[in-house]
């Protein structure tokens, strides 16, 4: 079957930060800090409406107390979903390395056309890529989110070869089309490549 082509297969383990960060990614696309730019946005507006109702009362804030309330909600919670909220989503990613042994295991990686399986002596995930609601490469992971338990998968590419690498970036944009964004930093790519010039 064409589906149990196998692509790649490696060992990868994670480190805490690793592992934070994709817990941080996984919460912007698909948790709570998901649309955390217009939820931010809408409150800036308000901001700035409040601004203009203080202005036209000749710069008193006195003559309208609710507009000085309503600017502080609304500059806190612009601060809430840009910044505080991804960050809580990094500790909680740290919280659960430090408490669970399973995440700082070392993995096997089968990548296959249709799906991925990630395994050791104590845990057993095979992700198809329909289940995929998300693939997010960065510098330094990928991260894989979706499937029926609403899991995530990371990838350090720490333990990878820049040709392990350039095989799993390349898969998963031709696999996962629309589902596949990449942050990765065009100085970092340019280096890659110019390595392998050398």
């Amino acid at each position: 079957m064409i589906g149990n082509t196998i692509v790649l297969s490696f060992e990868n383990e994670l480190n805490i930060r690793e592992y934070a960060e994709g817990c941080r990614i996984t919460d912007i696309l698909c948790g709570s800090s998901k649309n955390r730019g217009i939820k931010a946005s809408v409150f800036f507006a308000v901001f700035i409406v409040m601004l203009f109702v203080i202005m036209i009362n000749n710069y008193d804030p006195s003559r309208v107390p609710v507009a000085v309330i309503v600017i502080l909600i609304s500059a806190y919670l612009c601060t809430y979903y840009l910044y505080i909220l991804p960050h809580k989503a990094r500790l909680r990613g740290e919280h659960d390395f430090k408490t669970s042994r399973l995440i700082s295991k070392k993995y096997r990686f089968d990548v296959y056309r249709d799906h991925v399986i990630m395994k050791n002596e104590n845990e057993f995930i095979k992700r198809y890529n329909t289940d995929i609601t998300y693939c997010l490469e960065t510098d330094e992971i990928f991260v894989l989110t979706g499937g029926f338990e609403k899991r995530f998968l990371v990838i350090s590419k720490r333990c990878l070869t820049d040709e392990q690498r350039d095989i799993l970036s390349e898969h998963f944009q031709r696999e996962l089309v629309k589902k596949y964004r990449s942050k990765v930093k065009k100085a970092s790519a340019s280096k890659r490549d110019d390595e392998h010039g050398k």
